[in-house]
């Protein structure tokens, strides 16, 4: 083999494994991210159905570019609740799997719950069901955000 042909194909090589590397990088990424589920369904006649799934990593870089809002009775407000969004952020991961909110009246339910590795939150209605699945990571995220 000359020296060109072994030059061509350690290149070919090289693009591979990068390639390789930067794929499986990649997948780990979004498996540990998380995705996030939207499913929304209007009940009668007419009524339409959308469900989507979005990778978590899409939704914690939004996170990181967005600004955090500068409107100072939105600023105030956030430096009342901080403590609160810092324990909430700690210990959310570690949390068990439990019911945090549950309302019901006569309009209908809301109910937010950690299950597994993500927060639920179900809102039932006599005109639509509305269910969103978010990464506890993703949640951690934004409340480290506005903190900020």
């Amino acid at each position: 083999m000359r020296s060109s042909e072994r030059l061509s194909l350690a290149i070919i090589l090289g693009l591979c494994v990068l390639l390789g590397g930067t794929t499986g990088a990649t997948a780990y990424a979004w498996h540990r991210a998380g995705s996030v589920r939207i499913a929304i369904h209007e009940t009668g006649p007419g009524g339409s159905d959308l469900s989507m799934r979005l990778p978590g990593l899409l939704v914690n870089t939004a996170i990181a570019l967005c600004p955090v809002p500068t409107d100072p009775k939105f600023r105030a407000r956030l430096v009342e609740i901080a403590p609160m969004l810092r324990a909430v952020a700690g210990r959310l991961k570690t949390l068990p799997d439990a019911v945090l909110v549950d309302v019901k009246n006569d309009e209908g339910t809301v109910r937010i719950e950690k299950s597994g590795a993500e927060l639920l939150i179900r809102v039932l209605s006599d005109a639509e069901r509305v269910e969103i699945a978010i990464p506890v990571d993703s949640v951690r995220r934004l409340m480290e955000k506005l903190e900020a």
